[in-house]
């Protein structure tokens, strides 16, 4: 969601047209505030989470509906269109029609939280629902956090451009370059959400996303949030720009998306959440055989963050790859290129006799499996497995005695 906000920052400044439609600017300036998309993404994240992510439609609508109610008029001159500001300081219930692009400003915590493309769909319908009930307001918010999913779930782009064509019909033939010269400020989904995605599809790196999309004008700070929420889920937000962004936020707004995080992190494990170190320079490669089943990569693609000092490793997964780290020092000690389809995987072992203990490459294959054995589980959870087993050890050797 950091992705989300920083688009939203960023592109505040350049909202109603005030750009001149190119990528040569500062990202951040004392002008760079956050505007309604934050607090509405903020105030959805903080709903889900109270919620509880297996809750039904009745319940995430009724969390979402007042969550946001309760942010708005809490931040009333954030810069809400017209209808939503009535909304918010109405005693209204139901939703108004909208096919505003709103629905898809604020969705970007959907695409963190849940384990499936159904849900994820589901869950985000239901957020737009409550305000944005025309079929474009809630396409717009479905595709959106489904983009997020499969991006952070590994697919490349061009798989995700053939999704989004074929599930939600969106045109996305133009490239930034065709659509820059005639595109104005618009305020529908249906005019933003295409040209955020495309933003996102012709952008090189994550900070050429952030700059594509501003680069396009219109509503800049909308489009930006929606493309650089992609962009956090397929390439990562380089951890520099975090503070960037927290010394903008409030407080109460830093709280919840914290808040977020950490169970973010329960879900899905990224570069930032750690202290990763790089590769070092004296590596070694080489190839070792494994069948992947769908669901164990999906099961490595959770990655960990350690919850205690006995769990000594962080991984996290970048599309194919996963990167090993120790958890005390950061040292990334493998990175394994997972291929599928041939069942032979590459792997990248650091050599580096400050960081790595010098082993063969068959006792280097024969440790990795062993973690993987760990890692592919549906739920690993290695403090908890440490203290059964030290449990069930000390009882064997009659150092403790059972409870009963």
């Amino acid at each position: 969601m950091y992705g989300a906000i920083m688009g939203d920052i960023v592109g505040s400044r350049f909202e109603f047209d005030r750009g001149d439609k190119t990528k040569d600017f500062k990202l951040f300036t004392n002008q760079s505030v956050y505007t309604d998309d934050t607090v509405m993404s903020i105030a959805v994240a903080e709903a889900l989470l109270d919620a509880r992510l297996d809750a039904n439609e009745s319940v995430v609508k009724d969390y979402v509906m007042h969550y946001m109610k309760r942010w708005g008029r809490r931040y009333p001159n954030a810069g809400y269109g017209g209808n939503f500001s009535r909304w918010i300081f109405s005693s209204a219930m139901k939703p108004y029609g909208s096919f505003g692009n709103g629905s898809a400003m604020r969705v970007s915590a959907v695409g963190w939280l849940y384990d499936s493309i159904d849900r994820t769909r589901e869950v985000a319908r239901w957020t737009a629902e409550v305000t944005h009930n025309h079929p474009e307001g809630i396409k717009g918010a479905e595709a959106t956090a489904a983009i997020i999913y499969l991006a952070r779930s590994g697919f490349d782009k061009e798989y995700i451009k053939d999704y989004v064509e074929r599930e939600f019909g969106y045109d996305l033939s133009r490239s930034c370059d065709e659509i820059r010269p005639t595109y104005h400020h618009v305020e529908s989904c249906q005019e933003t959400v295409p040209e955020a995605i495309t933003a996102f599809l012709d952008g090189k790196h994550f900070t050429d996303v952030v700059k594509t999309a501003v680069s396009l004008g219109g509503d800049s700070d909308t489009l930006t949030d929606i493309a650089v929420a992609m962009a956090e889920a397929y390439y990562g937000i380089p951890k520099k720009f975090i503070p960037e962004i927290e010394k903008r936020l409030d407080d109460d707004l830093k709280k919840v998306l914290w808040k977020f995080d950490r169970a973010r992190q329960s879900v899905v494990a990224v570069k930032r959440d750690w202290g990763a170190k790089p590769m070092p320079s004296c590596n070694e490669k080489f190839t070792f055989e494994r069948v992947f089943t769908d669901s164990e990569v999906a099961n490595l693609r959770r990655g960990n963050v350690p919850k205690a000092m006995e769990d000594k490793w962080f991984f996290y997964m970048r599309h194919n790859k996963l990167f090993a780290h120790r958890s005390w020092t950061g040292f990334l000690i493998f990175v394994i290129e997972i291929d599928t389809k041939t069942n032979v995987h590459k792997v990248t072992i650091n050599r580096d006799p400050d960081q790595c203990g010098k082993c063969s490459i068959e006792e280097d294959i024969e440790c990795i499996n062993d973690l993987l054995n760990w890692w592919v589980r549906p739920h690993y959870d290695f403090y908890s497995e440490w203290i059964s087993e030290t449990y069930e050890g000390l009882k064997k050797a009659g150092l403790i005695e059972d409870d009963e």
